[in-house]
């Protein structure tokens, strides 16, 4: 089989990707917008322009975040296996899951992971940055604003066929094609032009945090980066990663869920926060720690190519 990419450059190929995302995120944004105006008729543009925050503008723009999760990330990715590898799930190593205990240890790194989430996501909030850059700190918090608006406008949803689709939306789909982008590839290519594992691990890190554009958050989330790395670049298994970032993600969703229905009392934001409570908050760190040796240990023999 003719694989016209196979043996180019890292950068060309970076470069080849950037290229193909953007091309299929303008064609699928098109084609979406004309679909949702074929399915809701003209109001749909109109609404979608005026950014509401509205429940029929919400069910709109779950539609267009779909589209943009496939149009950016899933869809280039698959073209760019093909050019690059040929078959997409060898090429992605998605032919074996992982062993078993590694998979136990991916579920238990995504669980303790979380109360250093949220004391991470807690430091990096009350970030302030110096007078002389204080438009660009009201910039960047009416940004953060406006996203976590809309964020708790997907999440806070009352039905079982709702959170189910917000787990497909905002877990399932992120996890696979996130994953496939910034580990299956970027981290991939970078390690072949770094030649350091290490390297590539916190260059995707970066990258996947910054792509979101949520500055309050990037902390926390350069930190799920470097793990979801490290796991990948451990195992060879990109299963594994995409597990731990479905959980991570899946957890917030269904959290989100029993507190909008009265099922919890606690917030979502509150409830892996142990910054006041030391004890807990050192458990969490040595398990974290602990679980990230043993699943060294499972793969410790394993050649890193």
């Amino acid at each position: 089989m003719n694989i016209p990419l196979k043996d180019k450059h890292p950068a060309i190929l970076l470069i080849v990707f950037i290229g193909l995302a953007i091309v299929t995120f303008i064609v699928v944004t098109l084609l979406g917008m004309v679909g949702g105006v074929i399915m809701w008729g003209n109001d749909f543009l109109d609404i979608m322009m005026e950014g509401s925050q509205n429940g029929i503008y919400g069910d709109y723009a779950k539609y267009m975040q779909l589209l943009s999760h496939l149009g950016m990330l899933i869809f280039p990715a698959i073209i760019f296996g093909r050019l690059t590898g040929g078959k997409i799930l060898n090429y992605f190593t998605l032919r074996k899951f992982g062993k078993g205990s590694a998979v136990f240890m991916a579920i238990i790194m995504a669980v303790v992971a979380q109360p250093l989430i949220a004391l991470l996501t807690e430091w990096n909030a009350g970030m302030v940055l110096p007078e002389s850059m204080s438009e660009t700190e009201q910039w960047m918090r009416a940004s953060e604003d406006q996203a976590m608006a809309l964020t708790e406008m997907f999440l806070n949803v009352s039905t079982g066929g709702a959170l189910l689709f917000n787990i497909f939306l905002l877990a399932i789909i992120p996890a696979i094609g996130e994953e496939v982008v910034f580990r299956g590839i970027v981290q991939k290519q970078v390690q072949r032009w770094t030649n350091s594992g290490w390297i590539a691990i916190v260059i995707s890190g970066f990258l996947f945090s910054a792509i979101h554009m949520q500055f309050y958050g990037f902390v926390p989330r350069f930190i799920i980066g470097i793990l979801l790395g490290y796991v990948f670049w451990k195992s060879g298994r990109l299963w594994l990663s995409i597990l731990i970032h479905f959980l991570n993600n899946a957890m917030a969703v269904v959290a989100y869920y029993m507190h909008f229905n009265g099922m919890i009392d606690l917030h979502p934001d509150e409830m892996f926060s142990f910054s006041e409570n030391i004890p807990l908050l050192l458990i969490s760190f040595l398990l974290l720690g602990g679980s990230v040796v043993v699943f060294h240990n499972i793969y410790k023999k394993r050649k890193h190519e």
